[in-house]
């Protein structure tokens, strides 16, 4: 009787390329909007000089940029979870794109178009997990 061999679960590597450079974008792109809607007068509630200080500023704008982050980092690593953290960004995205809506309205659309992407992200994924 032979033992039935164990598979493991991961991206594929050009998926996992691919999702590595849309996380890289994706980092870029939330600092980009943030950086613009400052430099416009209408700051994200994160991103506000007048209401945060220049370290605290620095923190939260890491800290929202920590997931895309790492989800870079677990798909270079063809993780079997990329998907997960492909949706805990756009939860994030989402959320920051509602507190947003009235204070930054147009910056407030272009996170949720990123939250859009994440989520597609995610079911890219999802759907270009291999057994090996």
């Amino acid at each position: 009787m032979s033992q039935p061999t164990a598979t493991r679960v991961r991206v594929h590597p050009v998926w996992a390329r691919v999702l590595a450079v849309f996380w890289t974008s994706m980092s870029l792109s939330i600092a980009a909007v943030a950086i613009s809607s400052d430099l416009i007068g209408r700051p994200l509630w994160w991103a506000d000089e007048e209401r945060w200080s220049t370290l605290l500023r620095y923190s939260l704008g890491l800290a929202f940029l920590m997931p895309s982050i790492a989800s870079t980092v677990l798909s270079l690593l063809r993780g079997p979870a990329v998907h997960w953290s492909a949706w805990v960004v756009s939860i994030e995205l989402t959320v920051l794109a509602l507190v947003d809506r009235h204070d930054s309205p147009g910056s407030a659309v272009v996170l949720a178009a990123l939250a859009a992407a994440a989520i597609l992200a995610g079911v890219a994924a999802l759907s270009a997990r291999v057994h090996e």
